[in-house]
Protein backbone atom coordinates (compact mmCIF):
# COMPACT_ATOMS: atom_id res chain seq x y z
CA UNK A 1 0.00 0.00 0.00
CA UNK A 2 1.28 3.46 -0.90
CA UNK A 3 -0.02 6.85 0.19
CA UNK A 4 1.20 9.81 -1.87
CA UNK A 5 1.29 13.45 -0.88
CA UNK A 6 1.26 16.01 -3.66
CA UNK A 7 1.62 19.71 -4.38
CA UNK A 8 -0.28 21.00 -7.42
CA UNK A 9 -0.74 17.44 -8.65
CA UNK A 10 2.96 16.52 -8.46
CA UNK A 11 4.09 13.73 -6.14
CA UNK A 12 6.29 14.99 -3.30
CA UNK A 13 6.54 12.15 -0.78
CA UNK A 14 5.00 8.73 -0.45
CA UNK A 15 4.69 6.27 2.41
CA UNK A 16 4.69 2.58 1.61
CA UNK A 17 3.96 -0.07 4.20
CA UNK A 18 5.52 -3.51 4.06
CA UNK A 19 5.33 -6.45 6.47
CA UNK A 20 8.22 -5.51 8.76
CA UNK A 21 8.96 -1.89 7.91
CA UNK A 22 7.78 1.13 5.95
CA UNK A 23 9.41 3.23 3.28
CA UNK A 24 9.27 6.99 2.95
CA UNK A 25 9.78 7.95 -0.71
CA UNK A 26 10.98 11.32 -1.93
CA UNK A 27 10.01 11.73 -5.58
CA UNK A 28 12.59 14.47 -6.22
CA UNK A 29 15.02 13.11 -3.66
CA UNK A 30 18.08 13.56 -5.87
CA UNK A 31 17.56 17.33 -5.60
CA UNK A 32 17.31 17.42 -1.80
CA UNK A 33 20.39 18.42 0.18
CA UNK A 34 20.74 15.49 2.58
CA UNK A 35 23.36 16.43 5.14
CA UNK A 36 22.08 13.62 7.37
CA UNK A 37 22.94 10.86 4.88
CA UNK A 38 19.55 9.20 5.41
CA UNK A 39 18.39 9.16 1.80
CA UNK A 40 19.07 5.92 -0.04
CA UNK A 41 18.76 4.89 -3.65
CA UNK A 42 20.47 5.73 -6.88
CA UNK A 43 17.64 6.11 -9.35
CA UNK A 44 17.20 9.01 -11.73
CA UNK A 45 15.13 11.11 -9.28
CA UNK A 46 13.60 9.16 -6.39
CA UNK A 47 15.26 8.48 -3.04
CA UNK A 48 13.89 6.74 0.05
CA UNK A 49 14.30 6.20 3.78
CA UNK A 50 13.58 2.84 5.38
CA UNK A 51 11.52 3.27 8.57
CA UNK A 52 12.01 0.43 11.05
CA UNK A 53 9.62 1.74 13.71
CA UNK A 54 6.96 4.44 14.07
CA UNK A 55 9.42 6.46 16.16
CA UNK A 56 11.69 6.86 13.11
CA UNK A 57 9.36 9.46 11.58
CA UNK A 58 9.80 11.61 14.69
CA UNK A 59 13.55 11.94 14.13
CA UNK A 60 14.46 15.59 13.45
CA UNK A 61 16.50 14.67 10.35
CA UNK A 62 13.52 12.84 8.81
CA UNK A 63 11.19 15.76 9.51
CA UNK A 64 13.71 18.15 7.99
CA UNK A 65 13.91 16.09 4.78
CA UNK A 66 10.12 16.09 4.47
CA UNK A 67 10.05 19.88 4.92
CA UNK A 68 12.79 20.27 2.30
CA UNK A 69 10.84 18.09 -0.14
CA UNK A 70 7.73 20.25 0.20
CA UNK A 71 9.73 23.49 -0.08
CA UNK A 72 11.31 22.15 -3.27
CA UNK A 73 7.89 21.23 -4.65
CA UNK A 74 6.58 24.73 -3.93
CA UNK A 75 9.49 26.29 -5.79
CA UNK A 76 11.39 27.42 -2.75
Amino acid sequence: KLARYTVDGDNVVGIGTLTRHSMLYFYRGREIDDGSGLLQGGGKEMRFIRLESPADVERPAVKQLVRKAFRLAKGG
